[in-house]
């Protein structure tokens, strides 16, 4: 098994509404938010982890390919024999013959905007219509910017790959740009079904040279 190379995915994530990836909350106060988003150690700015928009992008490829698995079908795929387990990598499986995964996301850190706002939510009784469990949740205002990148890398092993009209280290980039795609139709962070976390890629670049999804 021989790397060949790697291809650099960059760009900017924009929020399009407010966005919530939940931080730590191990200190509580009273009148304190009770759901923060998470930030960065040193300089307590938000940012988007790598982790989290790499999820995201699999469960989206998962559900739109019927890939679920385990006990409760509620699993990541780790059949170790499709393009989801070869990019991402096969869950729960450590013998395989796929190589490494292929994509390594960063996280992508704060470049414009980050103003935090908190909104109140809470939950509706059916029968008297009177509002319960009032909780603050901590949002990443709409607006922010945030650096974002992909690297891709590809190996002798991909030679024979296929995705769509594409072959080897082109159909893994085709196959990414998909999952980019999905996240702007459907977003990021908890809170989507309400609203939260609508993004869109701007300025995407692969290997310097601009392209669009």
């Amino acid at each position: 098994m021989k790397k060949l190379g790697q291809k650099q995915i960059t760009g900017t994530i924009f929020l399009v509404s407010g966005t919530r990836i939940g931080g730590s909350d191990d200190l509580l106060q009273i009148g304190a938010v009770d759901l923060t988003v998470i930030k960065h150690p040193t300089t307590r700015k938000p940012y988007l982890p790598g982790s989290s928009i790499k999820g995201k992008m699999r469960s989206e490829f998962e559900k739109r390919l019927g890939k679920f698995s385990g006990r409760d079908q509620n699993e990541p795929c780790g059949c170790a024999d499709c393009l989801i387990c070869r990019v991402f990598g096969p869950h729960k499986r450590p013998n395989h013959n796929l190589g490494p995964s292929r994509i390594i996301v960063r996280d992508a850190q704060l470049i414009e905007g980050g103003d935090l706002e908190i909104k109140a939510e809470n939950i509706i009784d059916r029968k008297t219509g009177t509002a319960q469990h009032p909780r603050k949740v901590e949002r990443v205002a709409a607006g922010a910017k945030f650096k974002f990148s992909i690297a891709v890398q590809y190996w002798d092993l991909d030679n024979d790959v296929r995705y769509k009209s594409e072959a080897g280290a082109d159909a893994l980039v085709e196959f990414v740009k998909d999952g980019l795609r999905y996240l702007e139709e459907t977003g990021i962070g908890s809170g989507t079904s309400k609203g939260y976390g609508q993004i869109e890629f701007q300025d995407l670049r692969l290997d310097g040279t601009p392209f669009t999804l």
